[in-house]
């Protein structure tokens, strides 16, 4: 099972869930794009919800842990 949030103010990042049994983020893009972002901690998923500027967050702190394109 996983958490979903959804963006409404970001033009960047529409949505993002997250997996608590493999620990990975998964960013949905507005371009549409996927990624998986496996072994990423849960807190940064939390602080993504919270952040003043979502893509200023992924950029600083997500964009280091390995990803996966999906879509």
């Amino acid at each position: 099972m996983s958490n979903h949030h959804k963006f409404a103010d970001s033009t960047s990042i529409h949505a993002c869930d997250y997996y608590d049994d493999s620990s990975t983020l998964v960013i949905h893009f507005s371009s549409g794009q996927t990624y998986h972002y496996p072994e990423c901690p849960k807190k940064e998923y939390e602080a993504l919800k919270q952040a003043a500027s979502v893509g200023k967050h992924f950029h600083t702190a997500i964009r280091k842990y390995k990803s996966i394109k999906v879509t």
